[in-house]
């Protein structure tokens, strides 16, 4: 019987498969959207520290986004 691996274990060895089966470009893709979405979480958390220029600028990025 083999044992049982830990949630860790299994995060690394699936991490290390994945490693091995994407090219160079995929892994930068990943890493892209990973620094992205860790952008955007950084700044939906400090949400009530942003002055209203921070606001209105934010605003005027994502008003067309929405709106489309």
């Amino acid at each position: 019987m083999m044992p049982t691996l830990s949630h860790a274990d299994r995060g690394r060895r699936g991490s290390a498969a994945t490693i091995a089966r994407t090219t160079p470009e995929q892994r930068k893709e990943i890493a892209r959207q990973a620094y992205l979405a860790g952008a955007v979480n950084t700044v939906v958390a400090r949400a009530p520290e942003l002055t209203s220029e921070q606001v209105a600028r934010l605003r005027a990025v994502f008003a067309p986004v929405v709106g489309a």
